[in-house]
């Protein structure tokens, strides 16, 4: 197992330059919207224009996703920043003459453009990174995007002591102008899977759905948008709710937009300074689901503060720890969560969720807030503020079925990358039917060439010699006297006897363990392995007493589990747990493909957590010291130039079954198929199925495993197969044999 250097995320700084103009853009115009609109208008008129803007952006979000889906992220985005400079200029200049319709018209253009340019800047991240290198870049790019709330802020505040209020629309164009820089320059890489064909053909055309129509099919888009609902209904009652309340307290026109520029600058000083030193830490170590949660969990918090203590700073208090909450920990995993997506199923249905799905939120809320208005006038801010606390329970439940689609739509990901990438075909193909046979040549011809064997030349460092008074396999064939005699004719070494008598053994008495010695024999062994498991499931206990003992011939105790793998039981497999942490690495390999094989047959056998655990510690524990080994150079004092070549391709080729191993030791507690389909993406060129991969074994992973196995796998280049034991072989014969000394 090798040890890489962090993933790159080339494009992040030009994405986070982007998101910082767009979200100065954002809360700029945020505030001088409100400024204008409560100016020209009362308090009592707002629900009224949240309702309007919400229809509009309603009939938009569909003509949005069909333009999106036809030509992608990348080309519709600079188009919107375009659009969106024109519109705040014309309306800058209608303002000098008509300042009402001008504010009506600002309203409607920031509730418009704002969640189309957001949803589509996002859109175009989720495609640019895979959905791993995409919590490096997200959190980068939410940086950038909170230091751009500290910017506008900033900015709004100070120039409402400067400049009149409508020239604040001329600044709003020229950051949308900054914007379509950025964009322009966040280029996405060239992907591996662009220039593969499909391995499949099919005479059947598939259907195209519509945005409707995969939303309806896909559960986990559903939860997404019964979120982002619920979440545009609370945020619409508290903005109401706040908004009502600073009209009450403060003087309408320039004070108005002093406050209303500072409070949103202290939101975005608050999200930044929480972003940068807490972002990529919630995302990486909490997870997306927890990140999720902390936002209703903020609005119950603030709303009971609200229901206590009722005014303009506990309302400012509650709709800025919400508006902070959403800007940071919660809009970095929310936008994560569509990473593991299709790029058809994403353009189909963000838009749409984003904005449609928002904007009937918005509608939901701004509709409740009159309804409240009318039936209890006297008491509306305590009657909405009970129910953005009775929402935000209900959000609670939602975050746990978001992570479970989040892990789903991760394997469904991959399933799809391996077909695109011929590997659907490799997972099903098995290894050539002589490979177990070139394994064996391979050991025998290794211990043929060094004296000491394998032991001597890769495991001794780890792994000590049998101690003294061994009594291999080997002796007792050589002295058959010895034995008693119903298994003279196992120990004979006359080949057509001993197989007479193979054909005749019995569990029970000696001959089952002159059966066992005989899987050292280089000749004897395939019948030996045959009537073996014929009657293992009789003798498992004596098959493990065999394999643990330290004192019995490596050759037979690394040739048992493959008895044992026909034997399913929970005795088995507790037997062969104990294997996999024994010394030798090649009893520990083929421990763990027994494994593998007698959990398959049995689905009862119960595995701990536990043990999983710490099997997977030991055998990263016994590599590490393995890896520092093969990064030496040999003595050439101790070992000629053959041995030392010997040893380097034995180091390499152990180095690398070595995380085979640890996948194997891994997927008795995790889903087989998605592990498998993970293990096989991580040697693969292609970044973002590589990628996929990463982000569903950090997302699978037990903690404590992911903390020491990961400097293993956090790659930027594909992990190096297991090679075959025939390609060893071949290389082996290059070096010759030596006689033994």
């Amino acid at each position: 197992m090798r040890i890489y250097e962090p993933l790159r995320t080339p494009g992040a700084n030009w994405a986070a330059a982007t998101a910082l103009a767009l979200i100065s853009q954002q809360v700029a115009g945020k505030a001088v919207r409100d400024a204008l609109f409560l100016s020209s208008y009362r308090a009592h008129t707002l629900p009224y224009a949240m309702a309007a803007a919400a229809v509009l952006s309603l009939g938009a979000v569909l003509a949005l996703s069909r333009v999106v889906s036809r030509h992608s992220p990348a080309k519709v985005l600079p188009v919107l920043f375009a659009s969106s400079a024109v519109g705040l200029t014309l309306e800058w200049y209608l303002g000098l003459s008509f300042p009402h319709v001008a504010a009506l018209l600002v309203y409607l253009h920031i509730a418009l453009f704002s969640p189309a340019l957001l949803t589509t800047f996002w859109s175009l991240v989720n495609e640019r990174f895979d959905p791993h290198t995409a919590k490096r870049a997200v959190a980068r790019v939410a940086g950038g995007g909170t230091l751009g709330g500290v910017v506008g802020g900033l900015a709004t505040w100070r120039a409402s002591t400067l400049f009149p209020l409508p020239t604040m629309l001329l600044f709003l164009a020229a950051l949308n102008a900054v914007a379509i820089v950025g964009t322009l320059l966040m280029r996405a890489p060239k992907k591996v899977v662009d220039a593969i064909p499909a391995p499949r053909t099919s005479a059947h055309t598939v259907a195209v759905l519509t945005p409707f129509e995969t939303l309806r099919k896909a559960p986990f888009l559903r939860n997404l948008a019964l979120l982002v609902a619920v979440g545009s209904a609370t945020a619409t009652v508290l903005d109401y709710i706040f908004s009502a309340q600073a009209q009450l307290a403060i003087a309408r026109g320039a004070p108005l937009l002093s406050f209303f520029a500072l409070f949103w600058l202290a939101v975005s000083v608050v999200s930044f300074l929480l972003q940068i030193s807490l972002g990529r830490l919630a995302l990486e170590r909490l997870g997306l689901a927890v990140s999720i949660a902390f936002l209703p969990g903020i609005i119950i918090l603030g709303g009971a503060i609200g229901l206590t203590v009722p005014g303009l700073a506990s309302s400012a208090l509650l709709r800025g720890g919400e508006a902070v909450q959403h800007n940071t920990l919660f809009r970095s995993a929310y936008e994560l969560l569509y990473t593991p997506l299709s790029e058809a199923q994403k353009r189909a249905t963000k838009a749409l969720i984003d904005i449609g799905v928002d904007r009937a939120g918005t509608v939901a809320g701004s509709v409740l807030a009159i309804v409240i208005l009318r039936l209890a006038s006297g008491h509306a801010a305590t009657v909405l503020l009970a129910i953005v606390v009775f929402l935000a329970l209900g959000t609670l439940p939602l975050a746990r079925r978001l992570h479970v689609g989040y892990v789903l739509a991760l394997q469904e990901s991959l399933r799809e990358g391996a077909e695109k990438l011929h590997l659907a075909e490799e997972e099903e193909r098995a290894p050539p039917a002589n490979e177990a046979r070139a394994r064996e040549r391979l050991i025998d011809q290794v211990e043929a060439i060094a004296p000491g064997g394998l032991s001597t030349l890769l495991e001794g460092v780890t792994e000590p010699e049998p101690e003294d008074g061994a009594a291999p396999a080997i002796e007792a064939l050589d002295r058959p006297r010895t034995v008693l005699t119903r298994a003279a004719a196992l120990l004979s070494n006359d080949e057509p006897r001993v197989k007479q008598a193979l054909l005749e053994i019995s569990p029970h008495g000696p001959s089952a363990a002159c059966a066992i010695y005989l899987l050292a024999h280089k000749t004897l062994h395939l019948p030996a392995l045959a009537a073996l498991r014929a009657i293992g499931p009789l003798m498992v206990g004596q098959l493990v007493d065999a394999l643990l003992d330290e004192k019995m011939d490596y050759v037979v105790r690394r040739r048992i589990p493959r008895v044992l793998a026909g034997c399913p039981s929970q005795r088995t497999a507790d037997g062969l747990l104990l294997g996999i942490a024994t010394e030798r690495f090649e009893v520990r390999y083929q421990c763990g493909r027994a494994l593998l094989r007698v959990t398959d047959a049995d689905p009862t056998i119960v595995i701990t957590r536990d043990k999983v655990i710490e099997a997977v510690k030991r055998e990263i524990a016994v590599e590490k010291a393995l890896e520092k080994l093969s990064n030496e150079d040999f003595d050439d004092d101790i070992h000629t130039e053959e041995t030392n070549g010997l040893m380097e391709m034995l180091a390499r080729d152990r180095v690398d079954r070595s995380l085979e191993q640890v996948f194997a030791i891994l997927s008795l507690h995790l889903e087989r198929e998605p592990l498998r389909m993970a293990f096989r993406a991580l040697h693969h060129e292609d970044t973002r199925h590589r990628g996929t991969a990463l982000e569903y074994l950090e997302t699978v992973l037990p903690v404590e495993l992911r903390e020491v196995l990961w400097p293993y796998l956090g790659a930027d280049a594909p992990l190096a197969p297991a090679r075959l034991a025939s390609e060893l072989l071949t290389e082996l014969s290059q070096i010759g044999p030596r006689p033994r000394t």
